[in-house]
Parts: structure tokens; sequence; C-alpha cells
């Protein structure tokens, strides 16, 4: 499986309403209103020296990711202007022996801050240069700019002369659940130049993660434990465990897959909460109910994997996974307006921006950045990969919001309707070279397609594959049935009320008259009422007796409370 060669994909519902928002309002002008996101790395030996984080250096090569995922779904030629200057002036930044940080010449890749070149095991230089790295391979693919990838092929040698073969080790720069994410790239650079060295070297950073005080996730998972029972259990390490994936695709050795997978739907069922978003606390815990920040870049990684795993099985469950997350939180991490967006998006609370909540982060020049700020583009973009896929049969259409895809083989495909609000669907296809399969969701019971006026039988939890010639008219009528998931721990007798991939909850500004802390809401009433569209784009129910529910996406979008744990009689 793999994601579909399209020349163009215009994405025309919520999603794509919220791609250009956040083009226009937080990714244009970045550089301008942040300009220290570039000069960090500029003044690096200029003293005194400035007051970096560990991660400081992440700000650009995520930022880049999120711009490039979100151009490939709203090809913006302002964006792409601004990030072809950006690109350039950030190479200028390159030293010769391909060090591209944010610290000092005697502190370049070994842990330590400039200001104390002694003290090693605090700085995440090689996590920076991880992002760094994608970001620009991500670019080259659009652009086809050789200097971009000359740049992250410098970044790989300085890599390769600093690290392993007599020479220091990776993990004894600290923190290995981040350093050692570059295990996920060099396996990325073989896969796309096979270059021998690039797959010895990912080997030897894989052998680090095994090491006194590493990771040792490879090893966790052969015991068959989840997650949050790892010795390190910090978001992270999912860059590492991408590296898995890569591994896989490289040699076929089912450990990888096997184990990845294990991580990926175990995690699933104890550390994803009613939102579809992973991480308590920044990390697994055994848990989904139990509050705490759901922090936004634990949530982008954890999809991250799962869109590489379901790449490699093509298992629908992880689809029916990142669905409910996309349209929950991920989205609702972001602000409708697409400005800004949050550290820690609670199922039963108030959405803050991040840079309110993390401000710890906001250094001179940089007042809006942090770990999140920059990463949250790419969370809402990324379905980019996943939406739409193909194998060497059939071509998969895995979400039905509204759309006009232009493959690279010419087909054109075109799916009108108001989903996620509504069920029904019309699909219109042409000049396809390969069958289609729609994705007919678990929770889809008695769904009915009508393929060129003949019905067709659906089975929830599959794909039906249809054969038809390269033309096709269809109408997917997915029956949005409310459903409601009982909570466990501190949440039992509380409920979450989904209909199709939609959470709904309960916000205090819709429901001035109501006490918010003890409302009980009938089923009977829900389940005798339809999701309505509102002018200002949300979804709400309208219950008899005047509770308005809303979407999880706008929940909480004036600053007021909100809950999606209800209770429910």
């Amino acid at each position: 499986m793999k994601s579909m060669g399209c020349q163009h994909i215009t994405l025309t519902g919520d999603t794509g309403k919220l791609i250009k928002h956040v083009t226009d309002r937080f990714l244009i002008g970045l550089r301008e209103s942040n300009p220290a996101i570039l000069t960090m790395l500029r003044d690096r030996d200029i003293k005194p020296y400035r007051a970096m984080l560990n991660w400081s250096g992440e700000f650009a090569g995520k930022y880049l990711t999120g711009a490039a995922c979100c151009y490939r779904l709203n090809p913006d030629e302002v964006l792409l202007a601004e990030i072809g200057a950006f690109i350039d002036e950030l190479l200028t930044y390159q030293d010769e022996d391909g060090y591209l940080g944010c610290f000092s010449k005697e502190c370049r890749l070994t842990g330590a801050f400039s200001q104390t070149p002694d003290v090693i095991g605090h700085t995440w230089d090689s996590w920076a240069h991880y992002h760094l790295m994608y970001g620009l391979l991500l670019w080259y693919d659009i652009t086809r700019n050789e200097s971009y990838v000359k740049a992250v092929e410098k970044m790989a040698e300085l890599f390769m002369n600093t690290f392993y073969n007599g020479k220091k080790t990776i993990l004894s720069t600290g923190h290995p659940h981040t350093n050692l994410a570059v295990y996920h790239i060099f396996a990325i650079l073989y896969s796309r130049t096979k270059d021998q060295r690039y797959l010895d070297f990912a080997r030897l950073v894989e052998a680090d993660t095994e090491g006194e005080g590493s990771l040792h996730f490879l090893s966790s998972a052969d015991k068959g434990l989840s997650f949050w029972q790892f010795p390190n259990r910090r978001w992270e390490g999912l860059h590492v465990m991408m590296g898995f994936a890569e591994m896989y695709r490289i040699t076929g050795e089912e450990r990888y897959l096997r184990n990845a997978s294990l991580i990926l739907e175990s995690t699933i069922i104890t550390d994803v909460h009613n939102t579809g978003a992973f991480s308590t606390n920044e990390e697994a815990i055994g848990s989904p109910y139990r509050q705490g920040p759901i922090e936004t870049c634990c949530v982008i990684a954890f999809n991250a994997l799962a869109i590489e795993l379901y790449l490699l099985t093509g298992k629908l469950e992880y689809i029916d996974f990142l669905e409910r997350s996309h349209y929950n939180g991920v989205m609702g991490y972001f602000h409708p307006s697409g400005k800004w967006s949050t550290y820690d998006t609670p199922m039963d609370g108030t959405k803050c921006a991040n840079y309110h909540s993390i401000n710890f982060q906001c250094r001179p020049g940089s007042p809006e950045l942090n770990c999140c700020s920059v990463n949250a583009p790419r969370g809402i973009s990324e379905i980019g990969r996943w939406m739409i896929c193909e194998d060497g049969e059939y071509c998969y259409l895995n979400t039905y919001e509204s759309c006009e895809i232009f493959t690279s083989a010419g087909a054109k495909i075109i799916v009108s309707g108001d989903y996620p609000a509504c069920g029904s669907v019309k699909i219109s296809c042409s000049g396809m070279t390969k069958p289609i399969a729609l994705r007919i969701p678990t929770w889809a019971a008695d769904a009915e397609v009508i393929v060129n006026g003949s019905s067709c039988t659906a089975t929830a939890g599959e794909y039906l594959k249809l054969d038809f010639a390269e033309s096709a008219e269809m109408i997917l009528n997915l029956h949005f049935v409310p459903r409601f998931e009982e909570g466990g721990e501190d949440l039992t007798g509380k409920f979450s009320l989904f209909i199709g991939p939609v959470l709904y909850g309960m916000d205090n500004a819709d429901n001035p008259t109501v006490d918010f802390e003890s409302a009980v809401i009938g089923k009977d009433d829900v389940l005798s009422c339809k999701p309505q569209r509102m002018k200002d784009g949300s979804i709400r129910l309208i219950l008899a007796d005047g509770v308005v529910l809303k979407n999880f996406f706008h929940l909480g979008d004036e600053g007021s409370f909100y809950k999606t744990w209800l209770n429910i009689q």
C-alpha cells in the first residue's frame, strides 16, 4: 500500500478550510514575526549566547514539515515563495562540516549547552537535525531543488563522521528518546539512495537503542509489553519507532513490523482518549480515562506512526483510528480560525493557546514558537497521506470529506456531500486505471452503496471492492446512528457520544441556562436528533429540551468550558 500518486487534491470541506486558514494566518509570515526561528542558528557562536531550550533547534524543521504537508493540499504560491526564501536563508547557516544546529562549536552534537559545555546530556541537538533533515526532504520532493537534498546529505555525513566506529555513541549525548530519532531518517536515506553507509549507520543507532539506560523498544515489544510498560514511554520515542516501519520496508524482517504493530494496537487500547488523541502527561500511562495534558506533539507523532503502519499493512482499523483522531483530537487542537493551536486539548476543560500554556518556551525574537505551535500544521494535513491510497490492484478511498482528486495516472475522483456532518455522499470517478475500493467504517452498520444505479452489499469494517469500467457514479449512505461509549475508572457511568466519526460534547457557552455539571441527557432524545450544520461551521445536535451538543472541533472555541464525558440516561 502507498499514498496515491496525485497531481492535485483539493479539499473543500472542514479540513480544507482549516488548512487554508492555517496557511494564511500562521504559516505565511512566520519568519517575519518570529525571526529567531532562523537567527538562533545564525548566532550560535556569538557571545553572550542566546538562552536556548534543549529542543530550540527543532523549530525550523517542524515548521518546514508542517508547511510541506499543508502545501500539498493547498498549493499556495505565497507559501511556496516564502518557504523558498526561508530554506535559502537556512542553508547559509549550515557549516562546512554539515552542522545546522543552534549550539556553539564546542557543544555541537555533544548534548551540552553553549553556556555549560562541560555538562553533557541536556540538549536535543541530534533531534533537531532529524527534524530539519525530514522537512528538507519533503520540500525536495515538492520542488526537486537539489540543494535541499545536498544539505541533508551533509548533515548525514556529519553524523557518520562524529559517531560510532571507534568514536562516541549518540547515546552518550543523553536523552535517547529524542536524539536517537535519527535512526528513522537514516533508514529513509537508505530507502531513497541505496547507499549502504546509511543502512549501516541506522543499524548502529538501532544497537544504541538497546544500550544501558536506553529505550529498549524492540526487546520490550519482544516480551509482549505495551508501550506504557516500557522503560521509556515518552512520546518522542515514537519517531524512533517509525524507523522500525522503514526498516521493515528495507529488510522485510518481520520483527520490525510485528513489534511496531503491537506497540500501535495496544496503545490505541490503553492510551488513546475518546478524542482519538494519544498521551497523558506527554507519555503512555496505561489508561485513556485519566485527566492530564494531552499534548499536540504526542498526537502528531502517534498518528504518523499509524500512517506508516497502515501503508505497510492496509489494515482498515488503523484508518478507523486515524479518522476519529483527525476529526476530533487533531482538528480540535486548532482554533477554527487557524490562527492558533493548543499544547493540551483536554477531554473536559478549556482550550488554551500553546503560547499561553507553555509560554516558558517563548524567547526574544520568537514569541509564538514552541514545540507544538510549529508542529501543529503537520497533524491536520497528513490526512493527505491516507485519504486515498493504492496497491497493485485497487485505489482505496478512505474518507469522504468533499474533495477533488486528480491522480498522476489521469483519473479524476470527486466526492461531494457534507461529511462528517452527514453520512450521505456522492462519488464520481472518471479515467480510472484501477478499480476503486470504498472504506466502510467499522461503525457504519447497514451502509448502502449504489454504483451506476445498482445496489451493492457493503460490510462494516471492510473495503467494498468495486470492479467497473473507467467511469462510475456512486452514492454512499453511511447511516449515522448515535453511539455511546462508557468511560472507565473515575469516568465509569459517564458516556462519550459519537455520530459517524465525530465526538460531540456540551459547551457551557451554548447552554447558559443548563446546570453544566449535573445535566442529564436522555439517550432517546439523542437518538431522535440529527446533526445540523450551522453558519459558523460547527455541527450541532439541538435536543428537544433545548440542550445543545457540538462537535469537538468547535467545542471551547470561544474560551468556554466544555465536556465530552456526559451523564446519559
